[in-house]
Parts: C-alpha cells; sequence; structure tokens
C-alpha cells in the first residue's frame, strides 16, 4: 500500500534544530554520513516532544533500517540533535 509521495530532507552538522517536512509524517528511510562516530535524536514536533530515534553510528556512510511502515511522527518530525564532525542525514519522509 502507498504512503504517498516520498521527500527528502537534509540536516548537516551545525544547522539549528527544526521542524521538518509535513505537520504529520512517516520516517520510511534515514541515511546517515559522518567522518567520526555520528549520534542523532528525532522527536515529535518540538523539542520537548517524544522522542522518535536517538541512535549513535560509525564513521561513514549509514543506512538507519526502519522496520514495516517506518516511524510515524503525529505532529512533525523535529530534528533536534546531530553530532559528529562533518556529519550530514537525509531523511526520506512520506
Amino acid at each position: 500500500m502507498a504512503d504517498g509521495d516520498i521527500r527528502a530532507f537534509n540536516f548537516n552538522t551545525g544547522d539549528t534544530a527544526a521542524l521538518i517536512g509535513p505537520s504529520r509524517s512517516r520516517i520510511k528511510n534515514i541515511l546517515v554520513y559522518g567522518t567520526a562516530v555520528t549520534a542523532l535524536t528525532l522527536k515529535n514536533g518540538t523539542s520537548t516532544g517524544t522522542t522518535l530515534l536517538d541512535i549513535t553510528v560509525a564513521a561513514g556512510w549509514n543506512e538507519v533500517f526502519l522496520p514495516d511502515d517506518g516511524i510515524l511522527a503525529k505532529d512533525g518530525v523535529f530534528f533536534a540533535a546531530l553530532t559528529g564532525s562533518g556529519s550530514k542525514v537525509t531523511l526520506l519522509l512520506a
């Protein structure tokens, strides 16, 4: 079953924490690149929202596996934190 169009959003180390994408989004895939160990935190809607994902990945390219239908952010995806020198993240949202 199709969830609708997929849109890509990019976030880099040093970017200001922000609400990204539509107000209700489903995270379908996450791609992470870092020159060092990278940690990222995604929350529901705001900086004080429920933590949806809080992970640390190794240096290099990483694809974060999200089973089934991914992660639903009922109030939108708030990109709360990204650490690691030269880190970049691409979120694919439906």
